[in-house]
């Protein structure tokens, strides 16, 4: 599964990871108490125009709006309004309310490792 990025491939767990991600929703909106269809985001290291992508295990669940700032009703401030900065549009106020990316990647395999209980076991606790 070639995905043409810098960091290749992805094995067999990190597209497991990803469907994972993907059903428990983007980590700023379950912050909020919403949860919304995230794209996968990688974590990056770097300045503003040297930033480099880590590997496909450091990745977390973000909805369109908090990844890249596409609002789903076509008006600007929106989607801010109804579930805070964009991490494209606003890294700064992002990453006041819901934290760093090295926090929410924490976040993000914490509610990975409750899902895998959960869907090894049935139970939560």
């Amino acid at each position: 599964m070639k995905r043409g990025r810098s960091t290749g491939n992805p094995t067999k767990a990190q597209v497991a990871r990803w469907d994972f991600i993907r059903e428990i929703g983007c980590v700023c909106c379950r912050i909020n108490g919403i949860v919304r269809l995230p794209e996968i985001h990688h974590m990056t290291v770097g300045g503003k125009h040297g930033q480099k992508r880590l590997g496909h295990d450091f990745t977390f669940g973000l909805c369109a709006w908090h990844h890249r700032g596409v609002n789903a009703w076509g008006r600007e401030g929106c989607g801010r309004f109804a579930y805070g900065p964009s991490f494209a549009l606003e890294p700064t106020a992002f990453r006041k309310i819901f934290g760093t990316q090295e926090e929410l990647l924490e976040f993000q395999n914490l509610l990975l490792a409750g899902f895998e209980k959960v869907r090894t076991t049935g139970r939560a606790a």
